[in-house]
């Protein structure tokens, strides 16, 4: 989905953000779909939510990947 946000002269680091952003979205995405996910209000709070903290998670997981390198 965001493969060519940066297009062809992404940096090294643009692309590692790009990757801990698209691993936030997923686990977002999985959450917010999940089975014990409620529907209506209760989904567009959990949107709400999830949108909010996106790039909290996005830089928890380039966190850790650093840690590994």
């Amino acid at each position: 989905m965001l493969e060519e946000y940066f297009g062809n002269d992404a940096t090294a680091e643009e692309k590692k953000r790009l990757l801990a952003v698209q691993a936030a979205l997923e686990i977002s995405k999985a959450a917010v779909s999940s089975s014990t996910a409620n529907a209506g209000i209760r989904s567009q709070m959990d949107l709400r939510n999830v949108a909010q903290e996106v790039s909290s998670l996005a830089d928890a997981i380039q966190d850790a990947l650093e840690e590994s390198e």
